[in-house]
């Protein structure tokens, strides 16, 4: 059983090195892990402070010579880590900015004993959030809001990307939509995945995560109005077809 790790980075170079050493104290003592690294067109040293890790680390770098987005670099690892992963494997999706702190990876490694998706949740009790920007604030519990109503969907924190997959749903996803896995832009990007999931059978649980933006290193990657507008499309886009059939 092994535990992939996805990690899209754009301008990270304040941020990975610190990230990759944070995982590997707390995985490696518990579970082999493999870090997937995608560098999204860095125009900083993320893609040199990446080589350094990986002669130190397990970390495969993914590049992309020009920056494509989030929505692209989620796909570029997902679809990498479908190609090795096994049934009983994991693969976890997270920022690279040091807002998800890599501790709670074990909790929901946990959880997906039980689960075939596990978000980690800023609105579940237990979650909090601190030093995040307040129109970023209302605009994901607006967004959670707007899915709960129109897709019925049990989960509180939908726009998280802070994620676990177990291996056989990340394969059935694959051949199931291949390279339209994700097929929206952005922070839109991973709410696109979790419907695609659950609509694919996935069974999800939520565990509650602290998310700290104050440990971000580096400029904001999200433009407000634009994500706001892919929020919408995607919402449209889903709200025509049917809701989600299972939920855990």
């Amino acid at each position: 059983m092994t535990c992939f790790i996805v990690l899209p980075c754009f301008n990270e170079e304040q941020n990975i090195k610190s990230l990759v050493y944070s995982l590997d104290e707390v995985l490696r003592p518990k579970i082999p892990y493999k870090i997937i690294a995608v560098n999204d067109g860095s125009c900083d040293r993320t893609s040199e402070v990446l080589k350094d890790l990986s002669a130190d680390y397990s970390v495969e770098i993914l590049e992309h010579k020009v920056n494509m987005g989030l929505g692209v670099a989620l796909k570029t690892g997902l679809l990498a880590a479908a190609e090795e992963v096994l049934d009983d494997d994991f693969v976890v999706t997270m920022d690279s900015d040091n807002t998800h702190d890599p501790k709670h990876v074990l909790e929901m490694l946990a959880a997906a004993g039980d689960a075939s998706v596990v978000v980690g949740s800023r609105y579940v009790p237990g979650g909090r959030q601190l030093n995040v920007p307040a129109h970023r604030v209302l605009m994901s519990k607006a967004v959670n809001l707007l899915v709960r109503k129109l897709f019925h969907l049990p989960v509180k924190d939908a726009t998280s990307g802070f994620r676990c997959f177990r291996g056989d749903l990340l394969k059935r996803l694959r051949d199931t939509f291949g390279d339209r896995i994700i097929e929206s832009d952005g922070f839109a990007a991973s709410l696109e995945l979790l419907l695609k999931a659950v609509n694919s059978g996935g069974i999800v649980a939520e565990v509650p995560i602290f998310l700290d933006y104050g440990k971000k290193g580096g400029a904001s990657k999200m433009h407000l109005f634009s994500t706001i507008f892919r929020y919408m499309i995607l919402l449209l886009r889903h709200g025509r077809m049917n809701s989600p059939k299972r939920f855990g």
